[in-house]
């Protein structure tokens, strides 16, 4: 290790405030729409992806479990960095492990936890349950909207009617949590 390494401090992602966490984080998603345009050599022989190794170990760093290749559909790059700023913003949330764009929002209680985690004067979440799903969808969407201004494109009934099918679009959730991000990233 060089001197001008010693010297400089090492923050760890645990400690780090959420402004540097959310820089870091934008940092890392450009990083990866980039590779995706213009892919680079694979530099570490670890990585199942190119030089996207940056952004796994942030993930790696934080206990954040990523999707794998077995059965599981991966992720483009971009879907995968908002998995990953969702599970940031809602680790701490009991009853909310995001692991995919699917059955991991199926109670409402993910959309609750990542609304609430921007506006966390607007409900109690402790008082939220799982099994009132219906009620959790309404309660993050309509104050989604309201301190935020994000589209109600999706609605309680939409969810309501994909789980009951058994037929999740996660294309219908990355859209609209592509929107919380878009609206509340510089919260």
């Amino acid at each position: 290790m060089t001197r001008a390494k010693e010297s400089r401090p090492c923050i760890k992602l645990r400690d780090m405030d959420e402004k540097n966490m959310h820089n870091l984080f934008l940092k890392n998603m450009a990083g990866l729409i980039e590779e995706t345009k213009n892919p680079s050599p694979c530099l570490n022989p670890n990585s199942k992806r190119g030089g996207m190794a940056t952004h796994a170990g942030v993930a790696l760093e934080l206990g954040i479990t990523r999707p794998h290749g077995s059965g599981v559909k991966m992720m483009s790059p971009q879907m995968e960095a908002i998995l990953i700023w969702c599970q940031c913003r809602t680790r701490e949330y009991d009853n909310v492990k995001i692991e995919n764009f699917t059955n991991s929002w199926a109670d409402g209680l993910a959309f609750c936890a990542l609304i609430h985690h921007f506006f966390p004067q607007s409900f109690d979440y402790s008082k939220l349950s799982g099994q009132n799903r219906k009620a959790n969808y309404e309660l993050a969407f309509q104050t989604g909207e309201r301190f935020a201004g994000i589209p109600d494109f999706l609605t309680a009934d939409d969810m309501e009617g994909m789980v009951a099918d058994k037929r999740i679009d996660p294309k219908m959730i990355f859209s609209y949590v592509q929107e919380v991000y878009r609206m509340c990233n510089e919260l």
